[in-house]
């Protein structure tokens, strides 16, 4: 039998196997990675980042990227018609009569269609306000028992110290929920220090008057066109189509996120190694296209760009470009 009849019956005998396990695997691990970046936007205190994403990406190593097309396109040409945004930042309707002492500085933000106000910067005394069309979150189980604020009709959850499980032992959970006069849905949250009373007192000091919006936590230079920053928080920006607003889901369209780096995941084999401005950088793709880019800012320090590509399709090309103009006041 020569050589070629000796393939062509080892590829008939080979032709009616299943794929291996392996492929299954890839599968898998790739939607649960996908699945994590849908998480909360995260409200909590985190180190302040400083740093600018500004400069070409080069590949430093690692596994080799998927064939692209000969010769490097142009960083423009990945960009074209995008433009530097322009967000309509929100502004909270209601303003506290009074804070916990030592809650610090108030920050407005966004989840979907409902605007936050939230004061972290003591972990001892962190509040969270929703006001929106949709009630906010528990956070937890438990029962409800009615209570009023301002006059109008609430429910009132708590958890003591001995059944909450909190970031530090001692924490206790207290949560309110009520509606404006106007119909819009108020959520207050206390995962912290601070008591039942307290949290009754700050509800009850609320007034009808607008608070100005803070600052965006990143500056953004480049982007899709049309784009709505449909979350926005302390260390935390999505941004989105403008349907995206009615989702009170986090971590639509393109977000950007600060952590600590030791919220880092280890890199799949898979993931192609990058160098941004000269640090260290992961980047993930899947059969949709690129999911996220990771970047070591420094020995703490973590920048995180994860796509939606359902919401805005990005090429890798382009998931570059967009991170090149990505930066973080001080």
């Amino acid at each position: 039998m020569m050589l070629e009849d000796d393939l062509r019956a080892t590829l008939r005998e080979r032709a009616d196997e299943p794929a291996p396990a392996p492929d299954l695997l890839d599968a898998v691990r790739g939607g649960v990675r996908r699945a994590d970046r849908r998480r909360a936007a995260v409200l909590g205190a985190a180190a302040v980042l400083v740093a600018v994403v500004a400069v070409p990406v080069a590949i430093a190593g690692g596994r080799s990227p998927a064939p692209a097309p000969p010769g490097p396109a142009p960083a423009d040409s990945a960009a074209a018609g995008w433009q530097r945004p322009r967000f309509d930042l929100p502004v909270f309707p209601l303003t506290p009569g009074w804070t916990p002492p030592g809650a610090g500085t108030a920050r407005i933000g966004r989840v979907g269609p409902n605007v936050l106000l939230t004061y972290d910067d003591s972990p001892d005394r962190a509040l969270e306000l929703s006001v929106g069309p949709e009630p906010g979150d528990w956070w937890v189980e438990g029962d409800d028992r009615p209570t009023t604020v301002n006059g109008r009709p609430a429910l009132i959850r708590t958890l003591d110290p001995e059944v909450y499980v909190g970031d530090r032992p001692g924490d206790r959970y207290v949560g309110v929920r009520w509606q404006l006069a106007d119909g819009r849905w108020a959520q207050l949250g206390s995962g912290s220090r601070n008591t039942e009373a307290e949290v009754l007192r700050f509800a009850g000091g609320l007034r009808p008057q607008a608070m100005a919006p803070t600052p965006l936590p990143f500056t953004v230079a480049t982007a899709p066109p049309g784009l709505v920053a449909q979350v926005i928080a302390k260390d935390n920006l999505c941004l989105a189509p403008p349907p995206a607003l009615t989702d009170g889901e986090s971590g639509r369209g393109i977000c950007l996120q600060l952590d600590p780096l030791s919220a880092r995941i280890e890199p799949a084999p898979e993931d192609e190694r990058l160098t941004v401005g000269g640090r260290q950088a992961t980047l993930e793709t899947s059969d949709q296209g690129p999911d996220a880019l990771h970047v070591r800012l420094d020995a703490r320090r973590l920048l995180s760009i994860t796509v939606e590509q359902e919401d805005v399709p990005l090429t890798r090309d382009q998931l570059i470009r967009f991170a090149e103009g990505v930066t973080v006041p001080e």
